[in-house]
């Protein structure tokens, strides 16, 4: 039972990260959709070499966003990974 709450407490906090991530980036001059999918994309990992990309990339403050999603997501998965593990 504590690792089922475990998991869906990890992808609530995910889906807060997410929506807090595309307000920050569509902060700094990004649409909202392209924000979301961005957002997303670093959530999740996966990377897409695409001119929206490269918006991002290129921009010090979104760069850092990202990161710290990537960041996220990481200890996202560890969190997971421990608590099946544990039960």
């Amino acid at each position: 039972m504590l690792s089922v709450l475990t998991v869906l407490v990890v992808v609530v906090v995910s889906i807060l990260v997410t929506r807090l991530a595309t307000v920050a980036l569509t902060v700094t001059g990004l649409s909202r959709e392209m924000a979301r999918f961005q957002a997303r994309s670093a959530l999740s990992g996966v990377g897409f070499t695409t001119a929206e990309a490269e918006d991002v990339v290129n921009h010090p403050v979104r760069r850092r966003i990202v990161m710290m999603l990537m960041v996220v997501s990481q200890a996202g998965l560890v969190t997971i990974l421990a608590t099946t593990m544990l039960s």
